[in-house]
């Protein structure tokens, strides 16, 4: 407000001039009462009031449930509204996955589930509530079938009788599926089999018709359920229509209507008895009986019993289990032998002696020596040896020795003597023991030497078991190469068909989400894995798809942070378990693969039972990756065997 010019003293117009000014200064009072007014209004004290007051109102959605959290409907009924419960503010949205069976409605409203069911199909289902202030889920279960039929169980033993009665809803109490029960108040009786008399249980009949019989786990005394013969004596279970007829004993063994017959027999043939055998492998034959069906041959060696049934006429010692054993000099073996015609098995004949060969003392690398390995995990063999049990392969780079490895079979590969131990473009002396009778023979025994040069460069690398091939609805998934001896590095090039990325790393292992821009939802890699040796590249020559689902998704470092696994002791000798430290309850899954990438193992245990797991007792000698998965968490590490 522009105040006017005063007027000059004694001007008529002085009483105007101050009822002016009274009329500013009263309009400067108004403006700043209000303005006051306006500040209260707005301060800070009065907006943390109203905020308060709003929380106090808004409650987000806790203690989900529905009247049946566990519904079991039948197939063309209309349902009972399953409806839901919770505490907190409205609802404000509701999903539910995935889809209910035919019939049935989810209300995106209340929550609630009705409808009438016409479609078979049981599973979980996950609803998720929404308000303003938060969200909860709820998953139930749901079974929809035709229903099934039970039959009263009045004595418990599993089977029914009478009517039956349909449910929908899982097997009412003192029910059974089946309506076959003889005996509906007699527990240890519920079948029903026609039987044959058999008073010397020998399970042949004594030629009476087959009875009636309601019975339970074992067929009555005195019955058999099969009539495999006639039996001629049914007071003694060593007379049958298959004996063997026993010469003098004035009895008619077999019922053939003739008392002492001589049965045939079989034994080993002139020229494999009394001898010694060149080699376990050497064949020894029996007599050939007409109409025989197999051979049975066994052999003692005042210790062990061995048997070994065939089809033809002969066999070896090898074939034998327990296998014979070897002694300082040799081993004599009784052996005689059996025949079986018309599905029975007749008397052995007479023993007849067989000397195996004195100890081998000694076997060597069968492999050409001087040849170079193609790859540093290369099998090794030596010369087979029956009756070895094992061997002990000695490994040396000139004189030091490099280490040894025992073996219960005739083949090792280098890397078992410790992977870090081993050079490539190096020539290896190796040579090899043997253990006989279950001793290891003393060290002067030792065969003779071959040198084995190991490759002039590390093997090409490859995504290994399990990424290679594979899917995954996580971009946090790793991905493993088989690790490759005296590498500085690794280069994973990822290509979708449009686009080359490279990881590079130090070790053999690489996370998706590490991909230069991020994995792309819905695509499927391509993966080729480059190894770095004396300052460049081995280029791998094996590709391998990984893809990414559509719903792949990022795990928070909050699911990381709770999955954690350890391997102890590491190195182990006998066996190693393993220390997961998880907040999740899913099935914990164990996987584990040699150096070449080949499945050892796969093993599965919940959470609780983990500690107890012990792992590696049959392995090798080596080093080996371990998978461990639970849900979407995956941990990797590596174990050593000594």
């Amino acid at each position: 407000m522009k105040i006017p010019n005063a007027p000059k003293k004694g001007s008529s117009d002085l009483s105007r001039f101050c009822a002016i000014i009274s009329l500013f200064l009263l309009n400067i009072g108004v403006g700043l009462s209000q303005s006051d007014t306006s500040k209260a209004a707005s301060s800070p004290s009065n907006e943390i009031i109203a905020n308060e007051e709003s929380n106090r109102l808004c409650v987000a959605p806790t203690q989900m449930s529905y009247s049946a959290n566990n519904a079991f409907y039948c197939t063309g009924i209309t349902i009972s509204p399953n409806v839901l419960s919770f505490n907190g503010s409205p609802i404000t949205s509701l999903t539910i996955s995935p889809d209910l069976p035919t019939g049935l409605f989810f209300d995106m409203v209340t929550g609630t589930i009705s409808g009438t069911p016409i479609e078979d199909r049981a599973g979980n289902y996950t609803i998720i509530l929404a308000n303003a202030c938060g969200s909860a889920i709820k998953v139930i279960y749901i079974a929809v079938s035709s229903g099934t039929n039970y039959y009263s169980d009045t004595d418990g033993d599993g089977f029914g009788t009478g009517t039956a009665t349909v449910s929908c809803s899982g097997q009412p109490a003192g029910t059974a599926t089946n309506n076959t029960d003889c005996a509906p108040n007699d527990a240890s009786k519920w079948r029903v089999s026609n039987l044959l008399f058999d008073q010397d249980e020998d399970s042949y009949n004594n030629g009476f018709p087959s009875v009636s019989i309601c019975y339970g786990t074992d067929i009555p005394s005195g019955y058999t359920s099969s009539n495999i013969g006639t039996d001629c004596d049914d007071t003694n279970f060593k007379i049958n229509s298959h004996a063997v007829e026993i010469p003098n004993n004035g009895k008619d063994d077999n019922c053939d209507g003739t008392i002492d017959e001589v049965t045939a027999t079989s034994n080993l043939i002139t020229s494999s008895c009394g001898i010694t055998v060149p080699s376990t492998d050497t064949l020894l034959f029996a007599q050939a009986i007409p109409g025989a069906q197999a051979y049975r041959f066994e052999v003692t060696n005042g210790l062990l019993v061995s048997v070994f049934e065939t089809t033809i006429n002969s066999f070896s010692l090898s074939n034998l289990s327990p296998r014979v054993t070897f002694s300082s000099t040799s081993t004599v073996n009784s052996v005689r032998v059996s025949y079986k015609k018309d599905g029975f098995w007749k008397a052995y004949g007479n023993a007849c002696t067989v000397n195996t060969p004195p100890i081998p003392n000694s076997t060597s690398v069968s492999n050409p020596c001087g040849s170079f390995l193609t790859d540093i995990w290369n099998t090794i063999f030596c010369y087979n040896i029956p009756g070895a049990s094992g061997y002990r392969f000695r490994v040396k780079n000139g004189s030091t020795l490099v280490g040894t490895v025992d073996s219960p079979v005739n083949r090792f590969s280098l890397p078992n003597v410790g992977i870090n131990n081993l050079v490539f473009a190096t020539g290896y002396t190796i040579d090899v023991l043997l253990k006989i009778n279950g001793t290891w023979l003393p060290d002067s025994e030792y065969g003779a030497t071959c040198v084995i040069y190991t490759p002039p460069t590390p093997a090409p690398s490859r995504v290994t078991i399990p990424s290679c091939g594979s899917t995954t609805n996580s971009i946090w998934t790793t991905v493993f190469a088989v690790q490759t001896s005296g590498a500085q590095g690794y280069k994973f090039v990822v290509s979708n068909g449009i686009q080359f990325r490279e990881i590079i790393t130090s070790v053999s292992s690489f996370s998706i989400h590490s991909i230069p821009g991020g994995p792309i939802p819905g695509t499927t890699y391509t993966i080729r894995v480059d190894v770095f040796y004396n300052n460049s590249y081995v280029e791998g020559r094996e590709l391998c798809t990984l893809t990414v689902l559509p719903t792949a998704a990022r795990q928070t470092n909050a699911a990381q942070d709770i999955f954690t696994v350890k391997a102890y002791p590491n190195p182990y000798t006998d066996t190693f378990k393993l220390d997961v430290n998880t907040t999740g309850e899913e099935q914990i899954g164990v996987n584990v693969y040699d150096m070449l990438g080949r499945e050892v193992e796969v093993r599965e245990t919940s959470v609780s039972n983990i500690t107890n797991l012990e792992i590696g007792s049959q392995y090798p000698s080596g080093v080996y990756n371990i998978i461990v998965t639970q849900g979407d968490n995956v941990k990797s590490l590596r174990v050593v065997k000594r």
